[in-house]
């Protein structure tokens, strides 16, 4: 489990520039639509609220994979899942549909290698979660060794 822990919290620092980024823009006049009827900051506003539901999507991840044996169940693994193509699906959906992408090479690098490294970890864990949860008394009488998984 350990390594599938670390592949998560490093494919989050691997995207730390470009969630910096995206946080940047909420302040940047340069990033404003000047001609759009919502109003000109609107865009400041959306780039904020990415910035907010990116962070609440990497804390669910890391709160899920660092669940202790007991709690892993695999129907929390699915909302990991679920979370992560939902965040990572957003980076790169746009390019066939709209050709928006990354503006540079680096950010394509960035955003590739966190990408990749973020869901090797989560399906790395899948087998980390059981389909059943265990009972109190299961869970209770669990005795580390150097086999168990924790």
């Amino acid at each position: 489990m350990w390594l599938c822990r670390t592949l998560l919290c490093l494919g989050v620092i691997i995207g730390l520039p470009s969630v910096w980024e995206t946080l940047a823009f909420s302040w940047n006049p340069d990033f404003q639509a000047p001609r759009l009827p919502l109003g000109p900051t609107h865009t400041n506003y959306h780039a904020f609220r990415e910035f907010t539901l990116t962070m609440g999507v990497e804390l669910v991840i890391l709160y899920i994979v660092f669940q202790p044996l007991g709690h892993r169940i695999r129907p929390l693994w699915n909302v990991m899942l679920i979370a992560a193509l939902g965040y990572y699906v957003g980076w790169w959906l746009p390019w066939p549909i709209f050709g928006y992408h990354a503006p540079n090479g680096l950010s394509q690098i960035d955003h590739f290698t966190a990408t990749v490294v973020t869901l090797a970890g989560v399906f790395c864990a899948r087998q980390q979660f059981s389909k059943t949860p265990m009972t109190r008394d299961e869970y209770t009488e669990q005795k580390p060794t150097k086999h168990t998984n924790i």
